[in-house]
């Protein structure tokens, strides 16, 4: 009886260890298919590099788009294949200009001594600019180090302005200090530095912008308070934003910090402090607007809970319209479709994509920073709606 078992034991054994051979080929030959098209995919992808490269600003936006939209995905072998290209003594700084930008995208750490000797090496100001463009925004403690190191050498305002903005990619604290500069600029005719700088470094410039609430350079104070609650609707500025309302004496700047308080304030806090202005308050006009937007709460209220019923939180719908307006900087993509698939849960994620946006330089690029604002703070006035 035992060896009839222990035959059958046997039997069951053999054929659990053919179907796992069985398994094995065909997972071996399925990582096979897999390589086989990674590696297809990636010598495309480097043939277009190179393409661009030879093309320069000529490139058509198809071929430019398809390859800023597949480095991250192949950053190493991208990375490894550009050093390379650097070191190419017969190419065109215009060339270089293109694979130095290319290369910031891999984020790859190790890229950082190729690109600080290019930028030693590089004749134009147009091939400084992208070495230091790039290593702004693969940032770390060695890039940032040296581009901080560059930055106390140039004396000129603007050129000092834009090294700042490609700085702010990389969102390390050191930059803070040297980025105060950007504040004193004239609000009137420069507001826009301080939100591409400070936007850019998001939530890591917001304690820093706190302190600057009571600056004694109207400027300062302007900048600081209006990116921390126009732009930036940071929660950790209400309270101090508040008490400065009550010791500010300059009617414009009052009308500003009520204007970023109602936008960062929700539910009670936005009312008590309403409340509070139309009791207190001196400027006939300031305490006109807080009745008036007082009165229309309520209405106001009762739209967005039927806007909060339209919406259909989705992870996979929202990561799906994250991922098109993501890579392509906020060109592509449906803002409407990722409002009604997001929730208060996806807030870090879109205050990245705001920083991504911000990334493409442009007057334009505003308008679409502030559709993710507006999502972020929609989010959070549905989660605290009853």
């Amino acid at each position: 009886m035992g060896f009839v078992v222990a035959n059958g034991l046997t039997m069951h054994i053999t054929k659990f260890k053919a179907a796992l051979l069985k398994t094995r080929v065909s997972l071996l030959a399925i990582t096979a298919v897999w390589a086989v098209a990674n590696a297809d995919e990636v010598g495309t992808l480097l043939s277009d590099i190179e393409r661009w490269g030879k093309l320069g600003r000529d490139a058509p936006d198809q071929l430019t788009e398809s390859v800023t939209g597949k480095v991250e995905k192949h950053a190493t072998n991208v990375s490894a294949f550009l050093l390379k290209k650097l070191a190419d003594p017969s190419l065109s700084e215009e060339a270089l200009e293109v694979y130095t930008g290319v290369l910031g995208l891999t984020k790859d750490t190790n890229a950082v001594p190729g690109l600080t000797n290019l930028f030693h090496q590089a004749r134009s100001e147009r091939l400084k600019d992208g070495c230091f463009a790039s290593l702004a925004f693969i940032g770390g403690e060695p890039a940032v180090g040296f581009l901080l190191a560059h930055l106390e050498s140039e004396t000129d305002k603007e050129r000092r302005f834009r090294m700042l903005n490609c700085l702010a990619q990389a969102q390390h604290p050191s930059v803070l200090p040297k980025a105060a500069e950007v504040l004193e600029c004239d609000p009137r005719r420069e507001y826009w530095k301080s939100v591409f700088v400070f936007g850019k470094m998001g939530d890591t410039a917001v304690p820093f912008l706190v302190t600057r609430i009571n600056d004694t350079n109207r400027n300062v104070r302007f900048n600081a308070i209006h990116v921390l609650g126009m732009w930036e609707l940071a929660p950790e500025a209400l309270q101090p934003l508040r008490e400065r309302f009550w010791k500010e004496e300059d009617e414009e700047m009052r009308m500003l910090i009520c204007s970023s308080v109602t936008q960062i304030a929700l539910g009670e806090s936005f009312t008590d402090f309403l409340g509070e202005v139309v009791a207190k308050g001196k400027d006939g006009k300031i305490v006109e607007r807080a009745r008036e937007a007082l009165e229309e709460f309520p209405k106001a209220k009762a739209k967005l809970r039927s806007l909060k019923k339209a919406r259909r939180p989705s992870a996979k719908a929202f990561q799906q319209q994250y991922d098109l307006l993501f890579q392509s900087r906020g060109h592509k993509g449906d803002y409407e479709l990722l409002a009604k698939s997001s929730a208060l849960a996806d807030e870090s994620a879109l205050k990245r994509l705001r920083e991504r946006i911000l990334q493409r330089d442009s007057d334009e690029a505003f308008y679409d920073y502030k559709k993710v604002t507006e999502i972020i703070w929609q989010n959070r006035f549905f989660a605290e709606l009853k």
